[in-house]
């Protein structure tokens, strides 16, 4: 399709073909018609002459008797005939003969052909037989004329029976015939020529008028197939092919091409709740604002909902992605206002430059893709494609099917941390972290293969392996007299899996557990994709007994109003903010905060990252809960896990419970 939009061939118009092929017809439908009317015309001329003789025959059968036929014409007959035929030449009659039944001549304005018998010509035996003959004939001197002439032929009748007694044969001249004929021929030549062509032309006119209305129709339709109909912006395949054609260009030239994704953040917050007629007119200014940031030679498009893309082509300058981005965002700085009402926009960007990050339009848009939603996650308005947090690289694709095979063969392990009262370093609970020892990449980082399973599907399997398994191990220190709880990381897409909840209380009753052993620990950031919907689907887990903790709390954008909204029961401090707390005033500052926080939400706080005993010290005076870190203990598997509990853990007394 792209190919065909450039290499449309120029074929002749509608209009133009339409033209060419009627005027055929038209043509020979006038050449038909004026044949037809010139041998109309010709055979009336034809009848005029021989109705002219017929009445030159009438005439002079008045002044003829059956006697003079039979016994020939005397001198006075023949004055009398010389002085009426001479009339006749007068009206332009070339010549006259009489002729008798046998063939002779009785009268001609030739005397010297009076009585003279010549062979029956076939036109005299057709008179004779009494029928008007007519043709062309050539005189000859013998005739007393020369020159084309018309003859006719006309019987003579005499008596009340119309007996037959000789006939008039009588020469008029064609030149005058001839000239009426043409004359009258080129007047309907002229006729039907104004006629058709009047007619031609109307139909041309009702042609032509439809062929425009039919173009610009086409081009309208073509507008609208290349163009987004509400910005007007070009769509998703007009980009794509000015993309196509511009890095087409580029490999020719050596030179460079941007290709930047943006989306509007929050965007669905204003059609949400001011309505989409409010956000179609967002997305209309947005458009107007993109237009105006770019050259005249860059393309700006729409390629759905709130999805923007642009494209810088022959780009010279290696930063001009990050230029025009810049500009992006100053763009957005003004309010949008809306029916009377400002809103602020944000936008995220991603940019993707060829060659460095990809040779050909899907590569460049996937990983301008990949670079925008880096860009919204890390809050930095744009981002340029960094494979290193890639996670659709086909080095990493190629994790999928390896760690599929890894769940179903339940090859992966668990590594358990545990977690100390501060106070006292009572152990009450661990936090269960899984690890994956490929058999040939050796030990794949869970920061690896754990977004790649987020983004592929196979979360949800292998949040449910490790359930599984941490619940099967709590089990087992409980039956050893370890009374532990057990923490398990969940992702964004678990806790908004409504068959979620009925999942774990399936596997705490199949395991025999009581719902307050299990602790699920989310993020911040995993609970702002769908706010309502994570809200309730955390309370359903809360109702049925599990604790719910914040991982990494102070990384993540959620604000203090909602947090205190959510069924949590407990805070954990990320450990960039612990590691840094006895070194870096602000991080101490950030850690004093949260435990005041977590203490006027009536929450529990965790410090993660704790590895030494100055910040243990710190934090316990600070009057932190519990703690986690390589000071305490490093994730263990479970069999160097149990005897290092051993040694710091009362065990219950069994014997009583058996008891």
């Amino acid at each position: 399709m792209r190919q065909a939009l450039r290499t449309r061939g120029r074929r002749p118009s509608l209009l133009t073909t339409f033209a060419l092929v009627s005027l055929l017809p038209v043509a020979l439908l006038g050449f038909g018609l004026s044949q037809y009317l010139e041998h109309q015309v010709r055979g009336r001329a034809y009848a005029d002459a021989r109705q002219s003789a017929v009445l030159v025959a009438t005439a002079l059968q008045t002044q003829l008797t059956p006697y003079q036929f039979k016994y020939g014409l005397g001198q006075s007959d023949l004055i009398a005939l010389d002085r009426t035929i001479g009339g006749l030449k007068a009206s332009g009659v070339s010549g006259v003969k009489l002729w008798d039944p046998r063939g002779r001549v009785l009268y001609a304005d030739d005397r010297a052909s009076i009585g003279h018998r010549y062979g029956p010509s076939p036109r005299l035996r057709q008179a004779l037989g009494g029928k008007v003959a007519a043709g062309m004939s050539s005189g000859d001197a013998t005739d007393g004329w020369s020159g084309r002439t018309y003859e006719v032929v006309v019987p003579l009748r005499f008596g009340t029976g119309g007996r037959i007694l000789g006939a008039l044969e009588l020469y008029l001249p064609y030149t005058p015939l001839s000239a009426a004929i043409a004359h009258d021929v080129r007047t309907t030549y002229a006729l039907i020529g104004s006629g058709l062509l009047l007619l031609w032309l109307s139909i041309f006119r009702l042609v032509a008028g439809a062929s425009r209305k039919l173009r610009r129709q086409a081009e309208e339709n073509e507008r609208l197939a290349l163009h987004d109909h509400l910005t007007g912006l070009p769509n998703r395949s007009l980009f794509l092919d000015r993309v196509d054609h511009a890095l087409r260009g580029s490999a020719r030239t050596g030179g460079g091409v941007a290709v930047l994704l943006m989306d509007l953040d929050r965007f669905k917050e204003v059609n949400d709740t001011l309505g989409h007629h409010c956000g179609d007119l967002m997305l209309k200014e947005l458009a107007r604002r993109l237009s105006a940031v770019v050259r005249p030679t860059d393309t700006v498009a729409r390629l759905g909902g709130d999805e923007f893309a642009l494209l810088i082509p022959d780009v010279v300058q290696p930063d001009a992605g990050i230029l025009l981005a810049e500009r992006i965002s100053r763009a957005l700085q003004d309010p949008f206002v809306i029916d009377g009402l400002p809103l602020e926009a944000e936008a995220s960007v991603g940019i993707a430059l060829y060659p460095v990050h990809g040779e050909d339009v899907e590569t460049l848009l996937q990983r301008a893709d990949v670079a925008m939603y880096v860009a919204k996650e890390t809050k930095t308005h744009y981002a340029v494609y960094d494979a290193d947090v890639d996670n659709y690289r086909p080095e990493r694709l190629m994790l999928v099917g390896e760690l599929r095979r890894a769940i179903e063969n339940r090859e992966l392990v668990l590594h358990y941390q545990p977690k100390a009262t501060l106070v006292d370093g009572t152990v009450r609970g661990v936090e269960a972290l899984v690890r994956w020892q490929h058999p040939e990449r050796g030990l794949v980082q869970p920061d690896v293969f754990i977004p790649v399973a987020e983004h592929t599907g196979l979360i949800r399997p292998l949040t449910r392996f490790v359930v599984e398994e941490a619940l099967k191990q709590c089990r087992r220190w409980r039956e050893q007299g370890f009374d532990l709880t057990v923490a398990v990381n969940v992702a964004m897409r678990n806790i908004l899996d409504e068959e979620f909840p009925n999942e774990l209380e399936r596997m705490l009753e199949k395991h025999g557990l009581d719902p307050g052993v299990l602790e699920l620990e989310l993020t911040e950031t995993s609970v702002l994709a769908d706010p309502p919907r994570a809200k309730e689907i955390l309370q359903r887990l809360r109702d049925t007994g599990v604790s719910l903790a914040v991982d990494d709390f102070g990384t993540g954008y959620a604000s203090l109003a909602y947090l205190s909204e959510l069924p949590v029961d407990e805070i954990k401090i990320d450990r960039s903010f612990v590691m840094a707390m006895d070194r870096e005033e602000q991080q101490a500052r950030i850690v004093r905060s949260t435990i005041d926080l977590g203490r006027n939400l009536c929450l529990s706080v965790v410090a993660e990252g704790v590895e030494s005993a100055e910040v243990w010290e710190s934090l316990v005076e600070l009057g932190c809960d519990s703690a986690q870190g390589y000071f305490l203990a490093r994730p263990l598997p479970p069999d160097e896990l149990t005897p290092w509990l051993a040694d710091r853990l009362p065990r219950r007394d069994l014997t009583a419970e058996v008891a």
